[in-house]
């Protein structure tokens, strides 16, 4: 005999429609979070031409392409595409998702966050995201490709450090190229890229010379600087020097050397003049020694005569008087 078989109630009917509920939310859930992913992102940089050859050229504008890159349907924020220079490259320390922070690991030329700023940021927002309107760079698409263009800035550029202080970039010295990394301080690291540029020789050199002209330019400043403060300081010298030099000129004129020869101080004239006076002065030098040895001949001449005449007196006299008067040779009359 077959035992009857009781149908199993069913469930009421509130219960059916919570759990219907449950999953048509869970459902929409997952079609809101839904992302379009990629292991290995992909940037690309072409100029006007579309060439691709990893040279820029400074103020030139530049397509940049992803692709394989993270979109998130409706989520918050996207990406921010920039020119720069990142710390540690090949090891990938610089990326924000490792710890790398903006100003410090990584530095990129400033700009604003207007839709309409110079062109070296561009926001490239998650497609239907509440802050897709301010994006100036386009949408990710759900497949994670996306294309904005982005102005490439001078070879030497001042970004800002982590205090907001300049801090100089010279792509000359170090390795720039174009950054991708999270908007809005999201960290994302499947959306975080360094694709490494070169600016073309020519860029390089015009920013070398340039450099070179900046410096020559100060340095002929300051020279011009030194030499002018020199004048103003040897003109106030010669100022104050001047009165007491032509005084003491004045007062005290200078000496002639003790060995110098008087007659070079005299025209020729002078010297002439000086010559014929002195030898009439000689001459009559002369003249008066002989009329005085002619004088000094004749006086003693005369007392030569004078002599001869008193000696002839005396001896006649004194002879003849004393003969004629002393006794002749008999004996002597003394007694």
């Amino acid at each position: 005999m077959l035992r009857p078989v009781s149908p199993r109630p069913s469930a009421p009917r509130p219960a059916l429609v919570r759990a219907g509920a449950v999953v048509l939310l869970t459902s929409v859930g997952l079609v809101g979070l839904s992302t379009t992913a990629s292991a290995d992102p992909q940037v690309t940089v072409t100029d006007d031409s579309g060439t691709s050859d990893g040279t820029v050229t400074a103020g030139s504008v530049v397509t940049v392409t992803g692709s394989g890159f993270q979109s998130v349907q409706g989520g918050a924020g996207g990406i921010y595409v920039v020119f720069g220079w990142v710390d540690d490259a090949e090891g990938g320390t610089w990326r924000p998702s490792n710890g790398g922070a903006t100003g410090a690991d990584y530095l990129y030329a400033p700009d604003t966050e207007d839709a309409e700023n110079a062109g070296f940021q561009r926001f490239v927002a998650f497609p239907g995201s509440g802050t897709a309107a301010a994006a100036n760079g386009g949408v990710i698409a759900e497949d994670g490709s996306w294309s904005t263009p982005l102005t490439v800035p001078a070879a030497q550029f001042d970004a800002m450090d982590r205090a907001g202080d300049a801090a100089p970039v010279d792509c000359t010295q170090v390795q720039c190229g174009v950054i991708t990394f999270g908007a809005h301080g999201i960290k994302n690291a499947t959306n975080e890229t360094f694709t490494p540029l070169t600016f073309s020789d020519a860029a390089a050199e015009a920013a070398a010379a340039a450099a070179a002209e900046a410096e020559a330019a100060e340095t002929a400043a300051a020279a011009l600087e030194e030499q002018e403060a020199a004048a103003a300081l040897a003109e106030e010298e010669a100022d104050a020097t001047t009165a007491p030099a032509d005084a003491a000129t004045t007062e005290a004129p200078t000496p002639a050397p003790a060995d110098t020869d008087d007659d070079a101080l005299l025209s020729p004239s002078a010297r002439l003049a000086l010559s014929i006076g002195g030898g009439v002065a000689a001459l009559t030098v002369l003249v008066v020694l002989g009329i005085r040895k002619i004088r000094a001949r004749e006086a003693a001449a005369s007392q030569g005569d004078a002599a001869d005449g008193t000696t002839d007196g005396t001896t006649d006299g004194t002879t003849d008087g004393t003969t004629d008067g002393t006794p002749g040779d008999g004996p002597s009359t003394a007694s």
